[in-house]
């Protein structure tokens, strides 16, 4: 996924990282730190971007709640899906008289 702002990769080099609790769980770990230290960017990158577009963490793991199949307040079935690429979708089974 590219970033919309030019400066998103510079953003990101200068966010901070302590190696420090990594190593004190691990000394060998030291010669991975820029792996790890490039991976915890992207994981505070993509936090943020959570928090922006989905409204946290917790609302975004709560997805289940909406999506697939689920039981509306008048015993209803109800299925949703995200696929924004998708070109057609079909839901199959006994209940649909599907030949």
């Amino acid at each position: 996924m590219t970033s919309p702002d030019p400066n998103h990769h510079a953003f990101l080099e200068q966010m901070e990282y302590d190696p420090k609790p990594v190593l004190n769980l691990d000394g060998y770990l030291k010669p991975h730190i820029p792996a790890i230290a490039t991976r915890y960017r992207l994981m505070k990158d993509w936090q943020a971007r959570i928090d922006q577009t989905e409204g946290g963490i917790e609302k975004f793991s709560r997805g289940y709640e909406r999506y697939g199949l689920n039981v509306g307040p008048n015993n209803e079935v109800i299925y949703r899906e995200w696929a924004p690429n998708a070109v057609k979708a079909s839901l199959i089974g006994d209940f649909s008289e599907y030949h």
